[in-house]
């Protein structure tokens, strides 16, 4: 027994080691990861439950849940007229709707997504959540999108409301009898509406009081009256097939028989007043109100007394809510504290205009020389420089572009400027030959200028502004300005062909940058469908937008809610053209009866996303091995 003792021993130990080194030293895996949200197992009352006199909601699900989004997405309908509280208490979501609810009312709570398990934080997607105080149970339902008016971008977080009242007025100082929010795709749905006519309004609440009662708040309205649908759309509770990929919201999208499309836009008020004012310099005041003021804007300088009558020269933006005041009077420049008295129209309580006055006291205060530049200055011993202005300009030596006119700006207004001191010379050969040019000043600007010539594709030209030919109110003449100018070659431009069909009315066609703000390149009014041209197009990317200009200005322009008068109707190109160098694209543009959807196509994205897809496959593929 002894002998046989130590061989077993042995034996097993040579067991385990064989076994172990066979063994995977990795880390385990934990299995697979959790993608699957949490599940209602209980609520109080009972889903689309009826009679309840409570006024506490509580749902109980079969993991633990996290509700931290909760008390900003949750949307009650009918709104209540206290923000619910909400609280967990193990697996259970509490929520304490607060005040007495209303006899045999339908209420209906909107989740959205913001309940997720505690663990892997998968969200239960657009989740409802409904019953009844009494015995009838509403189910009408009202869907749709809210969008933006003038770029078609879907609108998240917009306050859609039911109003019973038909009056206009109820928007504006009533709360709604129905609401629902906007998810980041735009889409809305109402549910457990009564039977009857509503008015529809979208709403960009500042105040949260669901109300329109702020200047700057966005709206949107539906034109006439709205009756609610009966529609069997999926809920919670809804069998889904587990092969089906839609999730319930796609679900009641696609069940919506008549989508309710609300554009928002910002109703045009007038608000006037000094926003911001400064003296930047001994000659310079700027000032910025939020409406235009050029048409009653009165200046009276109270201290010191202005030696003439044209002491100042006003500068306008093109928008006319911004201005520069630049004095023109050496007295003045040089006085550290100016006493002004500004006015101009203002809206009184009742949108009247009427004249307002703000008296400023403008101090300027010299920056001061340090220690080692007056220690230089005197230590040099020389006599001051005279000062010289110089001149902005645009011009490039190298791919200036055919069709743009030079711009030269000064930096202040100017006292003279000598056109005859300015000189345009086109290289032939090895020499140069004068040209003739157009030359005008800026319609807002003094100090802006503009020169025009019909500019040859790669040709050298070159610019001159000599020494002294303008001056400032100080009395500072110019530096000389000489500038070499190449021109773009012609194989560089690209161009758009457009032929456009089914308008009806006044249109503005827009090119647009293809960036989120949509920067207008130019624009081409027409009246009737036809053909039209965009050149001289550098390589990129642009979108097209159209304008219903029914009013014939030339601009967009937004809408007037007592007036019954929606936001000007925008259409978007549906694709997104792509411009080479020497290329030209040439596109037909039937236009649908009204658009909503802005849906551009991008080939370039589409070749992208169809890449990324293969790789992903490619590499589930590459992973289900066990490599």
């Amino acid at each position: 027994m002894r002998k046989i003792f130590p061989i077993l021993f042995f034996a097993y130990l040579g067991y385990l080691v064989f076994t172990t080194s066979c063994a995977n030293p990795g880390m385990p895996t934990g299995g697979a990861k959790d993608s699957i949200p949490p599940v209602v197992v209980r609520t109080v009352p009972e889903f689309n439950g009826r009679n309840y006199k409570g006024t506490e909601v509580s749902l109980t699900f079969d993991e633990f849940v996290i509700s931290d989004q909760l008390r900003e997405a949750l949307v009650v309908s009918p709104p209540l007229a206290k923000r619910p509280m909400i609280r967990t208490k193990s697996k259970t979501l509490m929520i304490d709707l607060g005040d007495e609810l209303k006899e045999n009312q339908t209420y209906s709570l909107d989740f959205k997504d913001a309940i997720a398990d505690n663990n892997e934080k998968n969200p239960l997607e657009d989740f409802r959540f409904s019953f009844s105080t009494g015995p009838d149970f509403d189910s009408l339902m009202i869907g749709g999108y809210v969008k933006d008016a003038k770029n078609l971008e879907p609108i998240e977080g917009a306050v859609v409301m039911l109003h019973a009242m038909t009056d206009v007025g109820a928007f504006k100082d009533s709360i709604p009898d129905y609401i629902a929010k906007t998810d980041k795709e735009g889409f809305y749905v109402i549910s457990n509406i009564a039977q009857g006519n509503y008015r529809l309004y979208a709403l960009l609440d500042a105040d949260n009081t669901l109300t329109y009662n702020q200047e700057l708040e966005q709206i949107a309205f539906f034109d006439s009256l709205v009756v609610p649908q009966d529609l069997a759309l999926p809920d919670y509770e809804s069998e889904l097939n587990s092969e089906d990929t839609l999730s319930i919201k796609d679900k009641r999208q696609n069940a919506l028989e008549t989508p309710f499309f609300l554009m928002l836009f910002e109703e045009e008020y007038f608000d006037q007043y000094l926003d911001e004012y400064k003296r930047e310099r001994a000659n310079l005041v700027r000032f910025h109100f939020p409406e235009s003021v050029s048409d009653s804007l009165r200046l009276e300088l109270l201290q010191p007394t202005p030696m003439a009558d044209d002491w100042n020269y006003l500068e306008y933006n093109t928008t006319h809510d911004s201005l520069m005041l630049w004095l023109t009077d050496t007295v003045l420049m040089n006085s550290d504290t100016l006493k002004l008295k500004l006015s101009y129209q203002v809206a009184d309580s009742l949108q009247n205009l009427v004249m307002t006055s703000d008296t400023l006291e403008l101090v300027y205060t010299k920056p001061e020389v340090t220690g080692r530049r007056r220690a230089k200055k005197e230590a040099e011993d020389q006599p001051e420089p005279i000062p010289h202005i110089a001149f902005k300009h645009n011009a490039k030596s190298n791919g200036f572009d055919v069709y743009r006119d030079i711009a030269l700006e000064a930096p202040e207004p100017l006292s003279s400027f000598d056109w005859s001191m300015i000189s345009l010379y086109q290289k032939v050969d090895t020499l140069e030959e004068a040209r003739t040019f157009e030359m005008w000043q800026d319609s807002l600007s003094a100090r802006k200028f503009y020169i025009r010539y019909p500019w040859e594709f790669e040709e050298e030209y070159r610019l001159q502004v000599d020494s002294a030919a303008a001056y400032n109110y100080s009395g500072h003449p110019n530096n000389m300005l000489n500038q070499r100018i190449g021109i773009q070659e012609e194989s560089f431009y690209a161009k758009i062909i457009l032929n456009i069909s089914g308008l009806a009315g006044d249109g503005i066609i827009q090119l647009l940058e293809n960036t989120d703000n949509e920067k207008v390149l130019q624009q081409i009014r027409i009246a009737e469908d036809s053909e039209i041209e965009f050149p001289y197009l550098k390589p990129d990317k642009y979108k097209i937008r159209l304008i219903l200009d029914r009013n014939n200005n030339g601009v967009w322009d937004t809408g007037d809610l007592d007036e019954g008068i929606q936001p000007e109707q925008v259409m978007y190109f549906p694709k997104i053209l792509k411009l080479r160098s020497n290329f030209e694209v040439r596109e037909a543009w039937a236009l649908p009866l009204i658009q909503y959807e802005k849906e551009l196509i991008d080939e370039d994205k589409q070749k992208e996303d169809a890449k990324n897809k293969s790789r992903n496959t490619q590499s589930q593929r590459t992973g289900s091995r066990g490599f």
